[in-house]
């Protein structure tokens, strides 16, 4: 199954996932179970993952993941583009993408995985956005999933800096919230 090709897999699939070493792309089926996935989501995955259960199904590892993925599967089936941040343990966080792809009658889920850490993108989002150092690494902790108040912390300033800061940020990014905020940055790196 490790970058190999499934027969169960349409040939719009496969054609979409040939080129996909270099990004973790999963096809899974309706019902979750793996159909194809690439050389990098299955280094990506290997040993304990919060996507794969033992028999081989995306589902999750434990009955929240289960139904968070669940979930996220029935509103790409149902059209709805899904982007979500996932934590795996305190170290690892992916971007996670799914979209639907179609062949007549036959549908599958493309899940595309990439290894995310905020910090790493402060110089790009400051360019992005226009934002000022510390506006980049104020949306660098936001995207870390930190509260105002422990970056208040953290930073060593008041909160009502880090509220005003995080409103510039609103405002230089078009949007008008935390979510709205993942939302934009998920999309951008997924």
């Amino acid at each position: 199954m490790d970058g190999s090709h499934a027969s169960l897999i349409d040939i719009s699939a496969m054609r979409f996932c040939l080129d996909e070493d270099e990004v973790a792309r999963i096809v899974i089926d309706a019902h979750g179970t793996v159909l194809w996935r690439s050389r990098a989501a299955a280094t990506m995955l290997s040993g304990h993952s919060p996507l794969v259960d033992r028999g081989g199904k995306v589902g999750g590892v434990d009955r929240r993941a289960h139904q968070f993925l669940v979930e996220r599967m029935a509103e790409a089936l149902a059209g709805q583009e899904v982007c979500q941040i996932i934590d795996c343990d305190q170290d690892e966080r992916f971007l996670m993408r799914m979209r639907v792809v179609q062949d007549g009658d036959d549908r599958a889920l493309v899940i595309v995985l990439k290894d995310f850490d905020a910090p790493a993108h402060v110089p790009r989002l400051e360019a992005m956005f226009g934002l000022s150092m510390m506006e980049a690494r104020i949306l660098a902790e936001i995207i870390a999933g930190n509260s105002a108040d422990r970056i208040a912390e953290q930073k060593g300033v008041s909160i009502l800096t880090v509220r005003t800061h995080i409103k510039h940020i609103h405002g230089k990014m078009g949007v008008r919230s935390k979510e709205e905020i993942l939302a934009s940055v998920i999309k951008i790196f997924a």
